[in-house]
């Protein structure tokens, strides 16, 4: 898609974007519109962009996974086809108390809490458990053991018949299917739920691309690919 810096109009709502928890590794986005039009929020640091989908009239966190410095978000309105033009933007000098606070957050694309359904089955799979990599090689085992591959999303996703697409971790929870963005997204927030820094990792691998897991245990960032594991019927895994 095509962004332009030029405003869309000389009035800059300046309360959509809440950079107030930024300490915290995150910020929020809510913009009110009576429009229902497509919009994105990008998030600029040292040059590189990141866009996320949003829905206007909705509260949507995303999380500073850049570290501290400065950032420049801005907040994106389709105008036609697609080109999007800016709505408001601000810049943020980011110092986070806890370097591992946006992996620890949830946001729109990893969203739990400790009273959902993905907090509590996080919890009731690591009961008993003290150990961080005895609490992943938990949740490791449940989702391979369980989960299995939508075929038909993920051929859909890669003819690109479904676009902007973002995972629901309770929907995705309660059906056990999905492709690698769903499955990487859920394993993200049942850690995170427990308190386990996990990133998602996207690139491209063999030929297609594909979404996998980073978890930090015992000071380490250990790669894990829940997608396969599911595949595989993997669900056979050690404590980290």
């Amino acid at each position: 898609f095509i962004m332009s810096t030029s405003p869309i109009s000389a009035r800059a709502e300046e309360s959509a974007i809440d950079v107030s928890t930024a300490c915290d590794g995150y910020f929020t986005v809510l913009y009110q519109s009576a429009l229902q039009v497509k919009m994105k929020v990008g998030v600029t640091r040292d040059s590189d962009t990141v866009y996320y989908c949003y829905v206007p009239g909705t509260a949507s966190t995303y999380a500073f996974t850049g570290g501290n410095g400065e950032y420049t978000i801005t907040l994106y309105r389709n105008v036609s086809g697609t080109t999007y033009r800016s709505v408001t933007s601000t810049c943020v000098d980011v110092e986070m108390d806890d370097p591992m606070a946006p992996y620890l957050a949830s946001t729109d694309e990893i969203t739990f809490s400790a009273n959902d359904t993905v907090g509590q089955k996080a919890a009731e799979l690591c009961s008993g458990l003290t150990g961080d990599g005895d609490k992943v090689a938990a949740i490791y085992r449940y989702m391979a053991a369980n989960f299995t591959y939508d075929h038909t999303l993920g051929r859909q996703v890669a003819r690109g018949e479904v676009v902007n697409y973002v995972p629901n971790t309770a929907q995705i929870l309660e059906h056990k299917t999905g492709i690698c963005y769903d499955f990487s997204t859920l394993f993200a927030a049942m850690c995170r739920s427990q308190g386990i820094p996990c990133a998602i990792a996207k690139g491209y691998l063999n030929g297609g691309y594909h979404a996998w897991n980073m978890v930090y245990v015992d000071g380490v960032w250990n790669a894990v690919d829940i997608t396969r594991a599911i595949s595989n019927r993997d669900s056979d895994a050690a404590s980290l």
